[in-house]
């Protein structure tokens, strides 16, 4: 009876580990060539896989695209821990800047999040998702430091969710700024986040 479920593990296991290194290929092209400019095609062959492997995890450039972006989320797990101990203004600003050293991927997310606006686009459920789902994150974390009298919010009578979704909106305008002309971003969010949020202390 033990020895079944380690069976059963071990092709989740195998599948885990391929997606995973598809998804760091994928990272590294992308970050060269662009989302345009790198193909499944050239994926596939940095792993030496055949393009229908590639296409069983990831039947689109748009699903890998996604998979990237959400492992790079991902890969600050201990944010919201890290803002309720230090403080939502200054855990943001830490992505800022790391976001410095990963520029090819901020221009990507925001070419494709442009893209998905438009209804039919196969990214524009994703792109749904994910504002919903960084919005009610981000209002939580406010929330909390309007409760801890970190944050004394402008008017005082905003919402933490309307709160939230400022800084979303107000951050990927930075960032497209960032990348059209070298607007300082740690700089313009650290204002932004200031006027808006007005952190004590």
């Amino acid at each position: 009876m033990s020895t079944a479920p380690a069976a059963r593990r071990g092709p989740y296991a195998k599948t885990a580990e391929r997606r995973s290194e598809i998804i760091a290929s994928a990272t590294a092209v992308f970050s060269a060539h662009g989302y345009q400019g790198g193909s499944l095609r050239q994926i596939a062959k940095q792993l030496d896989l055949s393009l229908t492997t590639v296409m069983h995890h990831f039947p689109t450039k748009v699903s890998l695209l996604a998979a990237v972006l959400e492992q790079e989320d991902a890969a600050d797990p201990d944010f919201a821990e890290r803002s309720r101990r230090d403080g939502f203004v200054p855990s943001i600003l830490g992505i800022v800047r790391r976001n410095l050293g990963r520029r090819e991927l901020v221009r990507m997310f925001s070419i494709v999040s442009a893209e998905a606006t438009y209804p039919g686009h196969e990214a524009h459920a994703w792109l749904q998702r994910r504002y919903a789902t960084v919005t009610a994150d981000y209002a939580e974390l406010i929330a909390h430091d309007v409760a801890a009298g970190r944050l004394a919010p402008a008017g005082g009578t905003a919402d933490a969710v309307t709160l939230a979704g400022l800084v979303v909106t107000g951050w990927e305008g930075i960032q497209i700024r960032w990348l059209a002309d070298d607007t300082d971003p740690v700089a313009a969010m650290d204002a932004l986040l200031h006027a808006l949020l007005r952190p004590r202390g």
